[in-house]
């Protein structure tokens, strides 16, 4: 009898530990419960109409807008061709030299001349000298006067030209030194040493590639809207953004093959690392269309589909699929899945909503302004 009423009070005991155990567990449950039909705040956006710039895009490269190719005046064997293709040079810096020879040659030959010609003028001034005295002494007839003073005049003529080709014949033995005219790359070499140089025969090629531009070739139609000082966006190969420039020169003749006129977009000098060659591609705008527009902040991705969350009469929210367009800032558009005037989740905390949910509105935000930099 003992023994039952011992296991009796033990059965009451574990009975009455799960009891408390179950009413552990349930009340969390209650509580999550009565948290999660509790509305989530959220901040909403209306479906607004916005405006999508209309452009054409064409093809075009990088070219630099100060080229030389490096020639010599002089006729002559090349020396000291160091530089090579890729390499930097400054201005004023020696490139190669011509032979002088040839030129040193010419300036004996004219200082030869020179010579004489100011040794015949001492003797002509000499005998001008005398003959004016005896015919002032009417020694001599005014022929014969006019005659000597006309020698001198031909004497102080012919040093003139003498000293000038003699002058010439220096100056040219400055150009036996070819310097770079700016600073630059050196983009070609088409000579080397020991090869033959002629005057306007190009030997090296530079570029400067301080002073940037792109070069595009576009149709009639197009140029007609164009305008000097208009922006352009360009998206240049090895440049992960793209980058505004202006236009600043606009070719009204067209080429006969193509019927294209030439286009010439100013990069900024603070892009480094482009080339000139790149490949570039130019969008123009030339006009504007209107179409819905949402902030960019309220499109997800869910199980690989784009959407957002609406906001209905109840204010429950439902995920729906949409067409996006064109990104403008932080601003999309959207081509298919919403109506003007529908009401949209910007919270940032829209990754935490389930279709139906109960929300609260506690903001409508301006589509028109940017989204919140916290998002």
């Amino acid at each position: 009898m003992k023994r039952s009423v011992l296991s009796m009070m033990a059965l009451l005991a574990v009975l009455g530990l799960t009891a408390c155990q179950q009413a552990e567990e349930k009340a969390p449950q209650a509580a999550q419960k009565q948290q999660a039909e509790q509305p989530l705040k959220v901040e909403v956006a209306k479906v607004s109409l916005g405006t999508v710039p209309l452009t054409i895009v064409v093809p075009g490269a990088v070219v630099p807008d100060e080229q030389a190719q490096i020639a010599s005046r002089l006729m002559g064997f090349v020396h000291n061709l160091k530089v090579k293709e890729g390499d930097h040079v400054k201005k004023g810096q020696l490139l190669f030299t011509i032979d002088p020879t040839d030129v040193k040659s010419q300036i004996s030959q004219a200082e030869a001349a020179y010579r004489q010609a100011k040794a015949a003028l001492d003797d002509a001034r000499a005998d001008y000298e005398r003959f004016k005295k005896l015919y002032e002494e009417e020694s001599v007839s005014k022929q014969q006067f006019d005659k000597i003073r006309l020698q001198y005049q031909v004497a102080q003529q012919n040093l003139a030209a003498a000293k000038a080709a003699f002058d010439q014949a220096r100056a040219q033995l400055k150009y036996a030194n070819v310097k770079a005219p700016f600073d630059g790359v050196v983009v070609k070499k088409l000579a080397a040493n020991g090869d033959l140089a002629a005057p306007g025969k190009p030997l090296l090629v530079l570029e400067n590639l301080e002073t940037m531009s792109v070069k595009t070739e576009v149709a009639s139609d197009l140029y007609a809207r164009l305008h000097a000082g208009d922006e352009a966006t360009m998206w240049i190969e090895g440049i992960d953004h793209p980058v505004k420039g202006e236009i600043y020169a606009l070719v009204s003749a067209a080429d006969p093959r193509t019927r294209t006129h030439t286009v010439k977009i100013s990069l900024p000098k603070a892009l480094k690392n482009v080339n000139s060659g790149t490949f570039a591609r130019v969008s123009f705008k030339v006009g504007e269309r209107q179409t819905m527009m949402i902030p960019a902040q309220a499109v997800m991705v869910r199980a690989g589909i784009t959407g957002v969350f609406v906001v209905d009469a109840d204010n429950r929210v439902h995920f729906r699929m949409i067409r996006p367009g064109k990104r403008m800032g932080d601003r999309v558009e959207v081509l298919a899945g919403l109506d003007l005037g529908e009401r949209i989740v910007v919270s940032p905390n829209n990754r935490l909503l389930r279709n139906g949910d109960r929300v609260e509105v506690v903001k409508v935000v301006d589509p028109a302004q940017p989204a919140d930099k916290g998002a």
